[in-house]
This record gives C-alpha cells, sequence and structure tokens, in this order.
C-alpha cells in the first residue's frame, strides 16, 4: 500500500485519541512532535519500516536510536511514544499482529515490532 507522509499525520489526527485514549493528553506535546517530523521525513521513516519487516527492530526502538532524545522520558512518555508507532503501524499501515522484544534504548525497556501486513508499505 502507498501512503503520503500527510495521509499518515492525518489518519494520526482523526483516530489516535479514541483508539488510545489514555494518551491523549500526547498529542501536540514535544515529543509528539518529534514522533511527527519523523514521519514527515520520509528516509527515517522508510528506514523504521525496514528495520521493522527485515529487522524485526521495534519502530520505537529506531526511532529512539535516530532522533536521541536526551533527557529521561517518564513512564508515560515512553508509552505513550510506543503508542504512537503502534497507532501507525496497525492502524494506518494495517499490521495484523505485534511481538514484544527488548529494546533498551532512552530507558525504553521492551518495545513492539509487527508483522502481518498484506501489502507492503510504500511511502510516496
Amino acid at each position: 500500500m502507498k501512503f503520503t507522509t500527510n495521509q499518515i499525520e492525518e489518519k494520526l489526527y482523526e483516530g489516535f485519541s479514541s483508539k488510545y485514549k489514555a494518551f491523549g493528553g500526547f498529542i501536540d506535546s514535544e515529543y509528539w512532535q518529534c514522533c511527527l517530523d519523523a514521519i514527515h521525513d520520509e528516509t527515517l521513516l522508510g528506514h523504521i519500516i525496514f528495520c521493522n519487516d527485515v529487522l524485526e527492530i521495534p519502530p520505537t526502538h529506531t526511532f529512539l536510536r535516530a532522533r536521541p532524545i536526551q533527557k529521561e522520558l517518564t513512564e508515560f512518555e515512553k508509552r505513550a511514544v510506543g503508542a504512537f508507532w503502534g497507532y501507525v503501524f496497525k492502524f494506518v499501515f494495517g499490521y495484523q499482529s505485534q511481538r514484544s522484544v527488548t529494546a533498551r534504548v532512552n530507558s525504553v525497556r521492551t518495545a513492539s515490532y509487527f508483522y502481518g501486513v498484506v501489502n507492503p508499505i510504500e511511502i510516496i
């Protein structure tokens, strides 16, 4: 399936807060904006997808490695960043399943990678 970065952002604003009610306050926060910036960086987003699909490295892990956050994230921030990437992969891209693995980046201990997508994802 083909997606533009603007389509991904629109879908995030349309449905994130209804799927992840506990993280509604994350929308438009500093780290929400960092995640959106990563979505709009087509090269980085392509790497995040590749790492997830081929190397089974969670999107949260790749994002935090590529865009390091210098301060210790709160528990809410860690979970919210994970929810952001989970929403993108499950509800925008349509991945069917996920598996939690060790992440160990910026105090994030575990994160999920996603699999079972029907059509390969292409950012246009």
